[in-house]
This record gives C-alpha cells, structure tokens and sequence, in this order.
C-alpha cells in the first residue's frame, strides 16, 4: 500500500475532534434524594448502560468517517497488486520521439506498415501514437521530441491524448544527431512534480548507437527513480545496419573567394557502412544550376574510408553564391539521403585588401624589411587580387584600417592609446588582426596592454626561447591532428605538408593562460602546433606547445603567431607551398567572420548585426521548405543589435534580406555528420533498468505494453464506505435519540 498525497495522512489527528467533543458533552447528573428513587434505581442503571454502548457506536462512526476520509484525500493505492478488477490506475506517461535525421532512413518494402516501405520516422511515429492509445483512460501524457536537442512540444502533460495524437501528427524529423540523455533528464523531470501512481517514459528510438553515448548517465537516472519511474524503450526500424555513403566535408581550400578565379573546393566522402562501395561520382553545382560545374569519380571507398576528393568552380560576379556536392540523384542514392549531399555558402569579391605595418621598415635593402616575405607571399603580381599595402604604426587609424579585410603588424615595438583604440573599433566592425613577434617588441607591453587590459591578443607571449644564430637546433610544425578550420586541409596529404618548416627562436604561448575578463574577448583556440622532432626508431614525435592561436573578439577576429613574418627566426616565410594557403586560409577565416553565419551548423542561430542605420530595419528569411518567409524583428545581443533567425533545425540554403533592400543574402544550414553512422546498440547494452519492446505493427502491441502496468487507487471504494457510514450515523443517530 502506498499513497500518492500523503500530506493529507495529517488529517487523521482530526479523529480527535468527535473525542473530544464527545467528552465536552459527557451527560451531566444532578443527584436528588427523593422517595420513590429506590424503586426506579434498576431501570436507571439499565437505561445509562444502553445509553453510553449508543453513543460510543456513534463515536466510532464518526472517527471513522474522519480518518476514512483523510485516507481517501491521501489517494492509497497498491501498485503491485496482482489484480485489476478496480481498473487499471491511472498513468501519467511521457512520449520521447527521436527526431534526429537518422530516422530519415529509408525502410525495404513491407516494413513500416506499407508494401512500399517508407521512413524509420514514420513507423516511430505509429508506434508514439500506439503508446498513447495504451493509456488507461483518465490518464495524461507528453510529448518530447529528441535528437541533440529536446523540444517540449506537450511538456506539461495533458489529459486530450487527441491533442498528443495531433502534435505527433506534426512531427518532423530534424537535421540534428542524437542524444537522448537530455530528454530523458527533462522528462524525469517533469514526472518528478506529478503525484500519480503509475509514472512512464516511453523512448521510441531507432536505437542508434550514437544516440546512447550517455548510456551510463541514462541508467543512473533510472536507477535514482526506480519504483516511481518506469523507462520502456520501443525499438523500431530495421535490424540490420545499411550501408550509408555521405558527403562530409565542403571546403574552399584557399579560404578565399575571389571572382573569375578558379576556386578548388575539397569534398570528403565517408563510407558508413560494412561494405564497399564502387563507382562513386560526386557533382559538383554552383547557385542551384541543373548542370554540375564539376564531377568526379572514385573508384571505389572501402568500409569505414574517408576519401578526399578536389573539385573546381568558379564564381563570375560578386556576391554571395552557394555550392553543392552531392552524389548522382542524392535523394535516392542510398537510405538516407540527407548526407548524400552537402552545401556551402560563399561570398565572392573582386579584391582583398590587406594592410601590413611593418615594424622594421626603415631597412635599406627592402629584404631585411618585416613586410617583405608576407607581401611577396600575399601577392605575387601587380593584378593579384590580394592587394597589400605596406604602412608604419604613426600612420593607423580607424578610417585607414576600415578600408582593409586584414592587418598585419610585423615586428612592431609597441602602440598608443589611439593606435589601441583604432584596433578596438576595427574589431568592433568586424575585422581580423594578425600579430608577428620579433626583436623589436616590447613583450611587456604587449602582455599588458594587449593580453591583460583588452584581451585582444589569444596568449601573452613568453620569454624568448632558441637561438637563430644556428641551425642545427629547431621546432617544425605539427604533421597531423589538425583540428582548426584554418589547418584542417592538411589531413589530406594531397594538400602538401606543412610540418616541414622550421623555428629556430619564437616567443612562447599558452592555450592554458588566465584569461581577461573582457566581454568583447571569446576563448582562445589553438590554430597550430609545434612537434617535437621524434627519437630515433619513432616515426612521430610528441606535439607541443602552439605556434600559432586566435580568438574572436568583438565581431572581428585575431591570429597570433609565435614567431617571426621574415626569415630572422624561420624559415616558414621563404616556404612558399606551406605560407602561401596558410596566409590565404587565415586572411579567408577573417573574411568568412565578416560574414560571419553564411555557414551554420544545425540549429545554430543565424545572427545578422546590423549597422548604425540600420537599428530599426526588419529582415526576412526564407526557407525553401517553409510556406512563406519569417518576419525577424531587431533585438539586443550583448552590446549589438541583431535580426536573429533560430529555426534552423533542417539543413539547407536560407535566404535572407532586410527589408528595404534589394540585396538578398544566403546562408547554408549543414547536418550534423555524426548522425551518418548508423550502427546500432545492442539489445543488451541497453540500460538495464529499461524494459525494451520492439515495434512489430501487431494486435498485441497494447497487451506488451499493458502488461507491466498492473495496480489501481483505492480511494474512490475509501470514499463510497464513508458516504455509507455517514448514512448509517444520521440513521443511528435519530433512532437513538428516539429511544432516549
């Protein structure tokens, strides 16, 4: 026996309201002596005898009826119990639909409930609605829908399973991966306030793997709320893992766009599956034309392979312009089409202007200058569309750096108060600033100035290390591992290396530094490493501290190199293949953060800032998949105002504009690319505490799910026993005081 409100159990102590009112109420007797008492005494003693057995009948009635009805009040009832007779109790239920784009997957014909097959999703959808039809009647339930994300679409459960069945009616499956721990903790939550007999959780998954990394977290959760909670798991799709091809990768290798310029664009195609696939041809589309620009054909990919593949396109006006991979026919290439294809959103523009300050300019042969190496690396022609310009540090000023994608300060001893303000305001409005060390540069200063006070630069620099008087004793750089954007392309060995180059003296930083506590200034992050040379009869040696770092800050962006821009401290600048496309992928960084949001990931916010005239302009997004565009309205985000468009939950190109303008911008939304492994979790890696029941579209699903659920509330029978006392008091009652 349990009870679901037992604060009401506090109303037993009123079983001693009737005592006590019956003591107050003790007939009292006056003793009168008189003659004819004797006769009589006999039949007095009878009368009070019957008397006092009458009223203790009703005393009794009455604290019964009391304590009956705080019993009834405190909702008793016996969960365990092996009957239903007095119905099945009611059940406060929880329906947790995984959404994430896995269940996408194509089922073979003949399962999902059709003879064409169909989607995993759908048949989790028949399932979810199945589950709610379960429910005894008079219970509740809600609706979360799950992938790395939880929306609460029913989160406060509702007594209209038609409202359920109509919100899962609506569903749709998401571009997002999966990973239910977070609606599972929501909906323990939720049950946590709910005082009911039976509480469920019912997670209709398709049982990815992936889905279940917080496996251990899920069982804890469980385990807390055993014999409160029951966790029930409906497994649905397929058995078998399909094989699944996806494109995870679009890149533009140089970083930049520039107009009537080939671009290479490196695609990466992941096998998923357990078997080979051959004869794989990706297309390449620019701007949504019919005909590819550029194809390729691999061979073959084997199980579990990442293969890089070069392709080229070029873009013909400036403006935004948006490129697509994607397999021959990507929607029916393989069982899950929304990793056959991949996209990417560019912004092409006839020139990109960089500014070099050049700390040591005054140099007599123009080669021992700081800017010499970087303007020959930056721009090797007169008509290259990488412009440079070369200036000293009296000359900045925010009306100089505004003209220019990028600053470069080489070797430069120190700043001024306005030389740090024009830094600031250029951040501000989105610009990139690139630091080199050199013999030159106050450290201090720096650290201070720069690092403590404005949190501009990612790291203070360190005490110089190494001699570049020798050549014997050096660092390279890094030769795998690359995790930044920037360095990214040199997983591929077909981009060259760019481990080769050595530094000979550099200033060290730090990824582990304190940081300032500036509000403009975001998280440093590792662009580069150093790699120690390996002992011998190793083949890699051990990576250590950085060589290069940024952070964003503001809505600009910063790089910090360790070393020298000139060949004083390394050779890296006389390295053409490796500077080249590491100067143009971080010039290319700065630019794509300018416009930053053309490529999102899957449920991140679009954000477009707006300018200073522009504070009380609306936009407007489309979606390709929606009826009609969405209206954004401008609002505060920290210290800019913003036009903010959340509801990218589907990958794909988005176009926006502000209202007013005949200018219309893009964005591209890209799925999470976790989701394309499709190997499941077995049965028995399940949480143990969960009971699992396969979805097989059958009769008997009700009966599976009915089958645990055995138990009901006594409170109604509670409440018929003492309208029935209540009835036999007032009878009581009258007869007795008849008889008196």
């Amino acid at each position: 026996m349990s009870f679901l409100n037992t604060i009401m159990l506090a109303g037993l102590a009123a079983v001693a309201v009737p005592i006590i009112i019956h003591l107050l109420n003790r007939r009292k007797f006056k003793t009168v002596t008189w003659a004819a008492m004797k006769f009589v005494k006999l039949s007095v003693d009878q009368n009070q005898r019957r008397m006092r057995i009458e009223d203790l009948i009703l005393l009794l009635i009455r604290c019964a009826l009391v304590a009956l009805l705080a019993l009834a009040l405190a909702r008793p009832a016996l969960k365990d119990s092996s009957t239903d007779v007095l119905g099945q109790a009611k059940v406060t239920g929880i329906v947790i639909l995984d959404n994430s784009y896995s269940m996408d997957l194509r089922l073979k014909a003949g399962e999902g409930g059709d003879s064409g097959g169909g989607a995993t999703f759908e048949q989790a959808r028949k399932a979810a609605k199945a589950t709610v039809d379960a429910l005894p009647s008079g219970s509740a339930v809600g609706v979360l829908l799950a992938s790395d994300i939880v929306r609460g679409v029913i989160d406060e459960p509702t007594y209209d399973l038609n409202q359920a069945h109509a919100e899962l009616d609506r569903a749709q499956v998401s571009h997002h991966a999966t990973d239910l721990f977070p609606a599972v903790e929501s909906a323990v939550n939720i049950l946590k306030e709910r005082a009911d007999l039976r509480k469920e959780i019912y997670i209709v998954t398709d049982g990815q793997a992936s889905g279940w990394q917080q496996n251990a977290d899920i069982q804890k959760l469980i385990e807390d709320n055993k014999g409160d909670i029951d966790v029930y798991v409906l497994r649905v799709g397929e058995d078998t893992v399909p094989g699944n091809m996806a494109i995870t990768k679009l890149d533009v290798s140089s970083g930049l766009t520039p107009v009537k310029h080939p671009l290479r664009i490196e695609v990466e195609v992941a096998n998923r599956g357990k078997n080979e696939w051959q004869d794989v041809t990706v297309n390449l589309y620019v701007d949504e034309r019919p005909d590819p620009v550029d194809q390729v054909n691999i061979p073959a990919v084997k199980a579990g392979e990442t293969v890089p593949v070069p392709l080229f396109a070029r873009l013909e006006k400036e403006g935004y312009h948006s490129i697509r991979a994607s397999f021959n026919d990507p929607e029916r290439y393989d069982s899950l089409p929304a990793d056959n294809q991949n996209r990417l959103v560019v912004n092409a523009v006839s020139d990109v202007r960089v500014l070099v300050v050049d700390g040591d300019g005054a140099a007599s042969d123009p080669r021992d200058n700081e800017s010499f190496f970087l303007g020959v690396a930056l721009s090797p022609v007169d008509d290259h569309y990488v412009q440079v310009d070369i200036s000293s540090p009296e000359l900045l000023s925010q009306a100089i750096l505004s003209k220019y994608t990028t600053i470069v300060f080489a070797n430069v001893e120190r700043f001024t108060e306005d030389n740090i303000k024009a830094m600031r305001d250029y951040l501000l409005n989105g610009g990139g600033l690139i630091f080199y060390p050199g013999d030159q540069v106050e450290v201090d200063h720096y650290n201070e100035e720069l690092f403590k006070k404005h949190g501009i630069l990612p790291s203070p620099w360190g005490l110089p290390v190494g001699d570049a008087g020798q050549d014997e004793e050096y660092q390279e750089f890094q030769k795998r591992g690359y995790e930044h954007p920037v360095t990214a392309p040199w997983e591929n060995p077909e981009f060259g290396s760019i481990g080769s180059a050595r530094t000979f003296r550099w200033l060290p930083l730090s990824d582990e530094s304190e940081q300032p506590e500036v509000e403009e200034a975001g998280l440093p992050r590792v662009v580069l490493r150093y790699e120690s040379r390996p002992d011998e009869g190793e083949e890699e040696g051990e990576l250590g501290g950085p060589a290069i770092m940024e952070r964003d800050w503001g809505t600009g962006r910063v790089f910090q190199f360790s070393s020298t821009a000139d060949i004083d401290w390394s050779d890296l600048a006389i390295r053409g293949p490796s500077v080249v496309p590491l100067l143009y992928r971080i010039i290319g960084n700065i630019q794509a953060n300018r416009d930053s949001g053309l490529n999102l990931r899957v449920g991140e916010p679009f954000r477009k800032v707006l300018a200073a005239n522009e504070q009380n302009k609306e936009g407007l997004v489309f979606d390709k998949g929606a009826v009609q565009s969405k209206t954004l309205t401008p609002e505060t985000i920290g210290a800019a105002t913003v036009l903010q468009y959340p509801d990218t939950h589907r990958a794909g190109v988005y176009r926006f504009s502000i209202k007013g303008s005949t200018e219309t911008n893009l964005f591209a939304v890209q799925p999470d690319q976790r989701e394309s492994d499709l190997f499941k979790i077995e049965d028995g890696d399940l949480p143990a505490d969960a009971q699992l029941i396969k979805w097989e579209n059958d009769a008997n699903f009700k009966a599976k799910v009915q089958e645990a659920r055995v138990g009901a509330e006594y409170w109604l029978v509670i409440l018929l026993i003492v309208l029935a006392l209540a009835g036999l008091e007032t009878f009581l009652a009258q007869k007795f005081s008849q008889s008196k």
